[in-house]
């Protein structure tokens, strides 16, 4: 990767004391982070949904940086866009500021007695209504003055952005095996079909895969690890099953299947307000694959933990180990 000097700097305003991107910067933060998220989340759209702006807004802006430096930034690559080597380049000169942002902001809690800040926590879509919720009660007891963001995304997604430091902590489904990346695995509930209660399979205690040829099935992107673990079982039984739809929301997988439409595949636990209020009914996959469904919590390895990070990381920790069996800690 070629090396990146900078001459950015940053003045602030006269008037109120805020940071003015636009005064003295050679290089624009806003167009670096752009770059970032649309590396991410692998386009433009996709970076634009995760910000909550209009992908013009983000399209302009990488275009006013490719003018004003005669580089390309960003390449077609089929339908989509791709960050050129140029570009790459910029994205971890970006992470490596971001990176020494957050050491020094953890030297300046400590110095303030670690009371106040800001935490982000990566997670699978999954965890939000119970184990998190669960451990997030006792964090905002231990620490109220501590702002927690919370940023949904798929397994490899999740691992993408603790690795680069757009997360403190992620908690997602699978194990992953990255250097980079310290993870604690736990054994999570079983994997489940879930059907709706008028579904002819829905009086079943349990269901095998080749049960499920013929059925109108809702899978989810291959990025996801409940798809792998999918695709893992119909390999290890060779069994083709075909997908009716495929969407990348558990909330939209369940509101499918409860509609009668297809059956979905997750835990009890990612469905449990749609099986509480008896719009779906869980069938056990009958296969030692499905049983063997396991939760990771990872952190980047070498990142020193504020001590909030550090807190909600043992409260995660203990919760998931409590409820699902004996860690892995790697």
């Amino acid at each position: 990767m070629l090396p990146l000097k900078s001459t950015m700097s940053v003045s602030r305003t006269a008037s109120n004391g805020a940071f003015d991107e636009a005064s003295d910067e050679k290089i624009s933060v806003r167009g670096m982070r752009y770059l970032h998220e649309i590396a991410l989340h692998g386009g433009m759209r996709a970076a634009a949904d995760a910000l909550g702006i209009n992908a013009s807004v983000i399209s302009r802006r990488v275009a006013q940086m490719e003018a004003e430096f005669g580089v390309v930034l960003l390449e077609r690559r089929g339908r989509g866009v791709a960050v050129s080597d140029i570009g790459l380049n910029i994205i971890e000169y970006f992470r490596e500021q971001r990176r020494r942002e957050n050491g020094m902001i953890l030297q300046l809690e400590a110095y303030k007695g670690l009371r106040q800040g800001q935490i982000t926590i990566a997670l699978g879509e999954g965890f939000v209504e119970n184990l998190l919720a669960n451990a997030l009660a006792s964090f905002s007891q231990e620490y109220p003055n501590i702002a927690v963001e919370l940023r949904a995304g798929a397994t490899g997604q999740v691992l993408a952005m603790v690795r680069d430091d757009v997360a403190d902590l992620g908690l997602c489904a699978g194990a992953s095996r990255e250097p980079a990346i310290r993870t604690r695995v736990f054994k999570g509930a079983p994997l489940c079909a879930l059907v709706s209660p008028a579904h002819r399979l829905a009086t079943a205690s349990k269901v095998t895969m080749k049960q499920l040829l013929g059925e109108r099935l809702i899978f989810m992107p291959e990025h996801f690890a409940v798809q792998q673990y999918l695709n893992a079982m119909m390999r290890a039984d060779g069994v083709a099953l075909t997908q009716a739809f495929r969407c990348d929301l558990f909330s939209a997988a369940q509101a499918i299947a409860a509609a009668g439409l297809g059956i979905a595949f997750m835990s009890k636990q990612a469905g449990r307000l749609y099986l509480e209020a008896g719009r779906l009914v869980a069938l056990e996959i009958d296969h030692p694959i499905a049983r063997d469904f396991s939760v990771q919590l990872v952190r980047r390895a070498g990142r020193r933990a504020s001590p909030a990070a550090a807190y909600l990381w043992n409260q995660l920790g203990e919760a998931l180990q409590g409820g699902k069996g004996i860690a892995r800690a790697r």
